[in-house]
């Protein structure tokens, strides 16, 4: 059977519960990561819950922009003689280690098969910034795989589509969620309902180009914000804008800041809010909707949000809007709203999903299989 080496930026919480899970399966792999966390990165890791091979990396790291350069030749010289295990990139395709990889593959110092591991969304502003230098690039780097490309949903598939770049095979890999800690009981949902008002849970790094957090206040307008509470849970570098809008407004009764809130604190919030808000103009595939669909909640979600073909079916768990279009928001927001009688089934159907297209057991075995059937 093929050894594969997992490459990647640094650990997360619910990559370290995949990975665990993982070693169950008669599967030899590593994890080789850049470093232990970036400049904007709030993870508290405890490697003693490692229970897979690892290598945690100290090399050259920078923040530039909004952009994280990795330089790591300890563990480039490792896959370099490392001839026998499959790479499985997990970092970005222009993250500076990949395109030395897949350089060195090109000029035949190292023949190792390399996988994708995805979550390719075209939506998103960084990949709507295109030109014809990124565009050729990126094809070069991807079409440097001759293994699968592991995708995150539907939306990974589309936007594969759309740059043009050719794959093997597809093997379907969302993101995983620490499963065992997301539980809410029958009391919880009884507490909800005795909220006086709707209670949204906004879980977001407080970046309004990406977020988009006043873009969906200003939406929906200061008589319906005085209509509910809004749960901020999350830091960022737009945190005096949003408190100088909450100010001006006098909407301090209605929207909170919770600054970062850790894996305990984010599942009390779950258990207490009655709606799910992510209103994002830029959003790879979040976790945090994964996560609101296991804590059975009604989801209130943006379209740029790449999981949303999975974990929302609109108008049955809850609602998907443009946030580019105001009146969209507008109308979900009503939509939402005007539903409160339905929010518990709505929950239910958003557990459904869960199950059906998250549940963790579910996801590992299948790649499991699919990966052992590929690498035949």
């Amino acid at each position: 059977m093929s050894s594969y080496i997992f490459l990647t930026n640094i650990p997360t919480p619910y990559r370290t519960s995949f990975y665990n899970d993982l070693v169950k399966y008669n599967i030899d792999f590593k994890v080789f990561y850049f470093r232990k966390t970036e400049s904007d990165r709030n993870w508290k890791i405890d490697q003693n819950e490692f229970k897979y091979k690892y290598i945690i990396d100290n090399g050259f790291y920078k923040m530039i922009g909004r952009f994280h350069v990795h330089f790591n030749p300890i563990l480039l010289t490792k896959i370099i003689f490392d001839r026998k295990s499959d790479i499985i990139i997990c970092a970005s395709w222009n993250d500076l280690n990949i395109l030395i990889l897949v350089l060195l593959k090109k000029i035949n110092l190292i023949n190792n098969k390399f996988h994708f591991w995805s979550e390719a969304n075209y939506l998103t502003i960084g990949a709507s910034n295109d030109n014809i230098f990124k565009k050729y690039l990126r094809k070069f780097v991807y079409h440097s795989s001759s293994g699968a490309q592991f995708s995150s949903g539907k939306m990974t598939e589309i936007t594969l589509r759309k740059w043009g770049i050719k794959y093997n095979k597809i093997i379907q890999l969302p993101n995983t969620i620490e499963e065992e800690k997301f539980n809410f009981s029958s009391f919880d949902i009884f507490k909800r309902k005795q909220n006086n008002i709707p209670i949204f849970l906004m879980p977001v790094r407080l970046l309004e180009r990406h977020k988009g957090i006043l873009n969906f206040f200003k939406s929906i307008g200061i008589d319906n914000i005085i209509k509910c509470k809004f749960m901020l849970a999350g830091e960022g570098p737009d945190k005096n804008i949003i408190i100088d809008f909450i100010n001006k407004n006098e909407l301090s009764n209605n929207i909170f800041l919770l600054g970062h809130c850790n894996t305990e604190r984010i599942i009390s919030l779950y258990k207490q809010c009655n709606i799910f808000l992510l209103p994002s103009f830029s959003d790879p595939s979040p976790l945090s909707l994964i996560e609101a669909l296991k804590m059975n909640l009604p989801v209130l979600v943006s379209d740029r949000c790449g999981n949303h073909y999975e974990a929302v079916i609109d108008g049955i768990n809850g609602f998907i809007f443009n946030p580019y279009d105001s009146n969209s928001i507008l109308l979900a927001f009503n939509k939402i709203l005007k539903s409160d009688d339905k929010w518990e089934y709505m929950g239910k159907k958003s557990l459904d999903l869960y199950y059906k297209n998250f549940n963790k057991k579910s996801i590992i075995s299948n790649f499991y299989n699919e990966l052992v059937s590929f690498s035949k």
